[in-house]
């Protein structure tokens, strides 16, 4: 994984976003966290449901 792209840049900043927010069970965030797939993907909370995206802009797929 290219840890110098923008997109990485951008992955980096949810997973300490979504880790300072709160709304997801810290046991499950780090489970996930150390997961090598999800960690590529860009992570979110909806409704305290942790989420994933491939896309790293408003209105993720």
């Amino acid at each position: 994984m290219d840890t110098t792209s923008p997109s990485h840049a951008l992955v980096e900043a949810g997973w300490q976003q979504v880790r300072a927010d709160g709304r997801v069970c810290p046991e499950l965030l780090e489970a996930a966290c150390v997961e090598p797939h999800l960690r590529q993907l860009f992570p979110w909370t909806g409704m305290g449901e942790l989420r994933f995206s491939r896309c790293t802009e408003q209105h993720w797929a």
